[in-house]
């Protein structure tokens, strides 16, 4: 994405540069080679029973494809991941399974890591940062900030959105840089189309970095400092413009989940929250080694966009007066991404989850790299290199190892307190809110194939694999617990123990589980057989059985 002089003279320049240049050294080789084995290991390894949207994507992705749009509009999301995950799931459903598909999305990626990594250090603007160097680099970051890791290995969108932002941005750079011409042009222009495309029927967020990248081009067709670079930020509107309008089919679709669905289980954020949060779960999450991680990180963006490399005679770094344009477009992009997206959702009272910033993470990352690079010496890369491996690590352990749901010890109590007689016949779970559906019934499902004992919702009492998303607030707050009770013992026998699977903590359900709870005390002793845990579980929940009175 950056700016580059004509091809003759920037050859000449990009010699002098790499000249400058640290070498690449065994250990710059070792410890990306390293970087790519954690990275690989982190996002295979996961065995653990899948939370909310995991279980949810893998039940809409398991119905017939031409059902796929209906669940989804009342899900909102677009398709294409859940396409990709409708034909992966044919092979197998079991829980290493369907991430590993996240997983290969990420493999794919490395490449084109490494190629942006070449194109930040093969500008006359990287101040001699070297072009394999930086790429080495960025491949290594991309191998093992945490964040990576964990989207990498979890079934949802998020590392296709990573991938397809990589390719984008070196389609983009090869039209805004002067890199391409003629057919070499149109070809970039037609992969844009493609990336842009592929982006909106992904991720919904992906429209507010195509809409800051298609003003920066805006701006570069007409101020841009050649010809080529005007030249090729006209092509990258055009094509930009041109994957907007592959995506309209779909739009009918996203303006009723506008309307509709949004994101009523959250709370507004600020923007500067916003960024902290986005910034911290990059280096993996609130606790202590992931936020000094995340303070190194943070540390190396802000040399790349401020420090200088210069030989007078020998390596210096020179604090520059202003930003440099050395990663500057990046992150004025990523900036000017959340602050757009953090507007509308102002706006529109939506939330904020760390992994929509997934469309501004390979800029991130992009920053990082070259504050790495930055660094004089193959030694002094190495210990940068070293150390941001290590924070990953220790932070990636933390990802791996931790259990995303506490489904699967709900499942396994209830599945042994039946088997010891604790419910006498025809059990039931209810879950509260309907959001622990989808998760306890797979984990239900794994350990006791024939779908026994039934998982029942509140307030809908309707398929617990799904949760429909449609004025959601409206129609919790109108929910009756009293009332939905009444009706679940109704159908069962007076003998029958009722398990409630419940958090009480989430929005729009404030003071309904509750009532629930209230409501089956009234001829039914309470026993808490299981605790929610959130220190140890994302998705935590307890588990009370309700007995009959004898």
């Amino acid at each position: 994405m950056g700016e580059r002089t004509n091809p003759d003279e920037q050859r000449t320049l990009l010699d002098d540069v790499d000249r400058d240049a640290p070498g690449v050294d065994r250990w710059l080789l070792g410890l990306t080679a390293l970087s790519l084995v954690v990275g690989v290991v982190g996002r295979l390894a996961p065995r653990s029973d899948l939370w909310l949207d995991e279980a949810l994507s893998v039940n809409i992705a398991r119905l017939p494809l031409g059902q796929i749009p209906e669940a989804l509009r009342h899900d909102g999301h677009p398709p294409l991941y859940y396409a990709l995950l409708h034909f992966w799931t044919a092979v197998d459903t079991s829980n290493w399974w369907v991430r590993a598909l996240s997983a290969l999305i990420a493999f794919a990626g490395f490449p084109l890591a490494y190629l942006v990594g070449r194109r930040i250090g093969s500008r006359v603007a990287g101040d001699a940062l070297g072009a394999r160097r930086t790429g080495l680099l960025m491949l290594a970051v991309y191998a093992v900030v945490p964040y990576g890791i964990r989207y990498g290995a979890e079934t949802r969108m998020y590392s296709l959105v990573i991938v397809e932002v990589l390719a984008g941005y070196l389609l983009v750079d090869n039209l805004w840089s002067g890199r391409t011409s003629g057919r070499n042009r149109a070809l970039s222009a037609a992969g844009l189309v493609l990336a842009t495309t592929a982006l909106l029927w992904t991720h919904y967020w992906s429209l507010w970095l195509i809409g800051t990248v298609g003003l920066v081009a805006l701006w570069q067709s007409v101020r841009g400092r050649s010809p080529e670079t005007r030249t090729g930020a006209r092509w990258s509107v055009g094509a930009m413009v041109a994957g907007g309008l592959l995506f309209a089919p779909w739009l009918p679709t996203m303006l009723y989940q506008s309307a509709h669905t949004g994101t009523p289980w959250g709370k507004a954020f600020r923007p500067t929250t916003m960024l902290l949060v986005a910034v911290v779960d990059f280096a993996g999450g609130a606790f202590a080694e992931a936020q000094l991680l995340s303070y190194l990180l943070v540390s190396l963006v802000a040399a790349a966009l401020v420090v200088r490399a210069v030989r007078n005679p020998t390596p210096q770094l020179v604090l520059g007066a202003r930003p440099l344009p050395r990663v500057r477009t990046e992150v004025g992009v990523l900036l000017v991404t959340l602050g757009v997206a953090w507007a509308v959702s102002y706006v529109a009272s939506g939330t904020f989850a760390s992994r929509y910033a997934s469309v501004v993470y390979p800029l991130f990352l992009a920053a990082v790299a070259a504050g790495i690079a930055l660094a004089r010496t193959p030694r002094a890369t190495a210990v940068l290199l070293a150390v941001v491996l290590a924070g990953s690590s220790v932070a990636a352990a933390v990802e791996v190892r931790a259990d995303r749901s506490q489904s699967g010890v709900v499942a396994d109590r209830v599945l042994t307190d039946v088997a010891r007689g604790g419910a006498n016949v025809s059990p039931v779970i209810v879950v509260c809110p309907d959001q622990l559906g989808p998760a306890v019934g797979r984990a239900l499902a794994r350990r006791s194939p024939s779908g026994w004992p039934k998982v029942v919702p509140f307030p809908s009492a309707g398929n617990p694999d799904l949760v429909d998303w449609v004025d959601y607030k409206q129609r919790n707050t109108a929910a009756d617990p009293g009332k939905f009770v009444a009706e679940l013992t109704a159908d069962l026998p007076p003998t029958a123990t009722v398990y409630l699977a419940a958090n009480n903590s989430y929005k729009t359900f404030e003071g309904k589980c509750e009532g629930v709870a209230a409501a089956l005390s009234a001829d039914r002793d309470p026993e808490l057989l299981v605790k929610g845990d959130a220190d140890n579980f994302f998705e935590a929940f307890s588990l009370t059985a309700f007995r009959p009175r004898t």
